[in-house]
C-alpha cells in the first residue's frame, strides 16, 4: 500500500498555493471565532436582563400578571386587582368578587396557577405608607389568619409567628415594625416574627421614622418610656410625655409637668423651657422660643438666635434654615453658608450633597459640602455612585465628587447607551458603535429590564435591548421618569401603586 511515496515525474509542492490555502483556512478560523464571539456577546446581553420580575396588569377591566419579559403569566380574569407582595417572588394574591358582589374570595397562586398557603383562612399583605403617601408592603412577610386569630408567614410559607394575635398591623411610616395585639394589650414584632416588645403595653409608637431609633411605650398607668429595637430599656416608664426626636442617646421628655433633655442613663438631665423641640444631640437642641426657631446648647445657652421659621439638621454642624419664606444653610455658630434664595433645600444622603430649588425655576441646584453650586439641571437621578442630570438639554453624568463621567461608567452592564448628534438622540453600544439612528427628540437610558423609551413627534415608544422597536411612538406621557416600560406594557403615570396596561 502506498504511504505517500513521491514519483520522480510528480511536481513538487507550490509554496504560493500552500500560502493561499493557509490564508483561506485562517480566514475561516477567524470567521468562526467572530461568530462564536457574537454568540457569546448576545448570550452575555441576554444574561444581564434575565432576572425575572412580576407585575400586576390590567386589560379589558380584568386583572392578571405579566413578567419583566412582557409575557402574560396569569391571564387577566380577575375582577379585583391582584396584589404582588414582592415582584421577585411567584406569590400572587388574587381577589374575586362573588356574583352578588357581597363578598370577596381570596386565593394565593404562583406562576403555574397552583394554589399556595391553603392552611389559612385568609392571607394578606401588610401595607404601609410614608408621609409622602407612598405605599409599600412590608418585606417578606404576610399576615395570615386561622380560627379568628392572626399570625405571620414569609413568602415561602414558613411560619414566623403562630396565629395567636387578635390584630397585626404596621406602624405607619416605619419599616420592620409590626404592632400585635393580644388580650387588649399591644406588643411589637419585626418582619421575621421576633418579639421586640411583649404584649403588655397600652400603646406603642415609633420614636422617629427610623425603627433603629427605638419605640415609645405607654403603660397601663399612662406613663411613657422607650425601648430599643434590641429590647433594651432606653427610658423607664415614668414620663408624662416623650417627644418624637432623639440623637446621640439624648431624648426630650416631660416629667412633673416640665420638659427636659435627658440621656438614657438618666444621669444627664437638663430642664428646658421651649414650646417645641425638633432636634436634639449630645450638645445641641433645635427648639422654638416664642414664635421662631433657634439653636441652643443642652445647657440652655443660645448658639443661634431664635429668628427662623424652621431649622432642620443637614450634616455635621450645618442646618437648613427658613427665613422670610426662603431657605438657606447656616452653621451652629449662625454663619450663613448658603444664601437664603431658595424655595426649598433638602440634603440627599446618598449623593452627599444639597438639592435646592428656586421659585419659578425648573432647575435643581446641587450644592456640595463646601457650599458651592456644582450642577444646575433638571431630571436629576441619583444612581449607585453617580448623578444623572439634564444640563442645557444634554444628559450628563457625574460621580459624587462632581467630576463629569460617561453614561457607560454609570451603567457598566447596559447594552445600549444614549448618544446625541445634531440635536437628535440615538443609541450606541459600549464600543460607541451606532445601533439606533439619531432621530429622536428625547430618549431614556435602559431600564432594569433592557427597555428604552424613545420620543418622536411629541409621543413616546419603546425599544428593546437589541435596538428593535417594540412600540412605535404613540404614548402621550407628561413625565416619562414616572413610567416603567416592559415590552408593549407600561405602568400608569402618577399612580402610587404600579400596575401595567397596554394601549
Amino acid at each position: 500500500m502506498s504511504r505517500g511515496k513521491r514519483y520522480n515525474d510528480e511536481q513538487k509542492l507550490n509554496p504560493k498555493k500552500v500560502i493561499a490555502v493557509l490564508a483561506v483556512v485562517g480566514v475561516i478560523i477567524l470567521f468562526v471565532i467572530g461568530i462564536n464571539n457574537l454568540i457569546k456577546k448576545k448570550e452575555q446581553t441576554q444574561n444581564y436582563f434575565t432576572e425575572v420580575a412580576y407585575y400586576t396588569m390590567l386589560q379589558n377591566d380584568k386583572w392578571g400578571v405579566i413578567n419583566s419579559k412582557g409575557e402574560v403569566v396569569i391571564e387577566p380574569e380577575y375582577s379585583l386587582m391582584i396584589v404582588i407582595p414582592d415582584n421577585k417572588k411567584e406569590v400572587f394574591i388574587c381577589n374575586e368578587l362573588s356574583e352578588d358582589n357581597s363578598t370577596v374570595k381570596t386565593k394565593v397562586i404562583n406562576a403555574n396557577n397552583s394554589q399556595l398557603f391553603t392552611d389559612y383562612n385568609t392571607v394578606e399583605v401588610i401595607d404601609n405608607v410614608d408621609s409622602e403617601k407612598n405605599i409599600w408592603f412590608e418585606s417578606n412577610v404576610l399576615r395570615v389568619s386561622k380560627d379568628g386569630k392572626y399570625g405571620l408567614i414569609d413568602l415561602d410559607g414558613k411560619e414566623l409567628s403562630a396565629c395567636i394575635y387578635d390584630k397585626i398591623e404596621a406602624i405607619k411610616g416605619v419599616k420592620d415594625s409590626l404592632l400585635v395585639q393580644k388580650d387588649g394589650k399591644v406588643g411589637l414584632v419585626n418582619n421575621q416574627g421576633d418579639v421586640i416588645v411583649e404584649c403588655e403595653y397600652a400603646s406603642i409608637e415609633a420614636l422617629t421614622d427610623k425603627y433603629t431609633d427605638g419605640y415609645i411605650v405607654k403603660n397601663e398607668e399612662g406613663k411613657f418610656g422607650a425601648i430599643s429595637v434590641n429590647k433594651e430599656q432606653l427610658l423607664d416608664c415614668k414620663y408624662d410625655e416623650i417627644k418624637h426626636v432623639c440623637g446621640n442617646d439624648m431624648y426630650v421628655v416631660k416629667e412633673d409637668g416640665k420638659w427636659k433633655v435627658t440621656n438614657k442613663a438618666g444621669d444627664n438631665t437638663i430642664d428646658i423651657d421651649y414650646s417645641d423641640v425638633t432636634y436634639v444631640s449630645s450638645d445641641v437642641i433645635v427648639a422654638k422660643s416664642g414664635d421662631s426657631y433657634g439653636i441652643f446648647g443642652t445647657d440652655n445657652s443660645e448658639k443661634v438666635k431664635a429668628e427662623y421659621q424652621s431649622i432642620k439638621f443637614a450634616y455635621t454642624d450645618n442646618y437648613i434654615a427658613e427665613k422670610d419664606d426662603k431657605y438657606g444653610v447656616i452653621n451652629v455658630a449662625g454663619e450663613e453658608l448658603v444664601p437664603f434664595e431658595y424655595s426649598s433645600i433638602t440634603f440627599n444622603e446618598k449623593a452627599n450633597c444639597l438639592f435646592a430649588k428656586k421659585a419659578d425655576d425648573s432647575n435643581i441646584y446641587l450644592i456640595n459640602r463646601n457650599h458651592e453650586v456644582k450642577v444646575t439641571g433638571t431630571d436629576i437621578e441619583v444612581l449607585d455612585g453617580y448623578i444623572r442630570a439634564k444640563v442645557n438639554d444634554e444628559y450628563k453624568f457625574y460621580n459624587f465628587n462632581f467630576e463629569e463621567k460617561f453614561n457607560r461608567d454609570a451603567y457598566a452592564n447596559h447594552t445600549l447607551y444614549v448618544a446625541k448628534n445634531d440635536g437628535k438622540y440615538g443609541l450606541v453600544n459600549r464600543d460607541g458603535t451606532l445601533v439606533v439612528q439619531y432621530e429622536f427628540e428625547d430618549i431614556t437610558e435602559q431600564n432594569d429590564y433592557g427597555y428604552v423609551a424613545i420620543k418622536k413627534d411629541g409621543k413616546w415608544g419603546v425599544i428593546d435591548q437589541y435596538g428593535n422597536t417594540v412600540v412605535e411612538p404613540k404614548y402621550e406621557i407628561s413625565d416619562v421618569s414616572k413610567v416603567i416600560f416592559i415590552g408593549k406594557w407600561h405602568s400608569n403615570e402618577n399612580v402610587k401603586t404600579t400596575y401595567f396596561i397596554a394601549d
